[in-house]
């Protein structure tokens, strides 16, 4: 029998309109003060990721939580439990490349979507460090997707 996990961390989520909001004002401060403002949100580490929009062509910044890996970082795709995944997992799906901003400092990654066992002993793992994601998914019917993110041996700067 599986053990229900509960968490205090939660009493409010902001809807998706406010949820947008948030992360453009956030995303403005955060690149204005070349990640020196912004970076560490709610007990969290915040980056900024850049996508390429799959059916518009337009590059897309998000500010994201992230975890780190023995290879990169992690990001949830959470979405607040939302029945949706977000735009810029998405995104990644169609063009893993991508530009990460971390503090100050770009660099070129590589995404690439969890799966099966990894996606699972990392799911455990996240959620003993931050509750409140094991809460987002109680209240989704669909699987919170789990994206590494991987330097890109190809470019010059990494």
């Amino acid at each position: 029998m599986e053990e229900e996990i509960k968490t205090s961390y939660i009493s409010y989520v902001p809807g998706p309109l406010a949820l947008r909001v948030i992360s453009r004002v956030h995303q403005f401060i955060f690149k204005a003060s070349r990640g020196q403002i912004g970076k560490r949100v709610d007990g969290l580490d915040i980056l900024l990721i850049t996508t390429l929009g799959h059916k518009s062509g337009k590059r897309h910044e998000t500010p994201m939580p992230y975890f780190t890996h023995p290879r990169g970082y992690l990001l949830i795709a959470s979405n607040a439990g939302a029945s949706t995944n977000p735009a810029w997992y998405h995104n990644l799906l169609h063009e893993a490349e991508v530009d990460v901003q971390i503090g100050g400092e770009t660099f070129r990654m590589i995404a690439q979507d969890l799966k099966g066992e990894e996606h699972l002993r990392w799911w455990q793992h996240l959620i003993k460090k931050q509750p409140r994601y094991a809460t987002y998914q109680a209240t989704t019917d669909r699987k919170v997707p789990i994206v590494l993110l991987k330097m890109n041996e190809g470019d010059p700067a990494c």
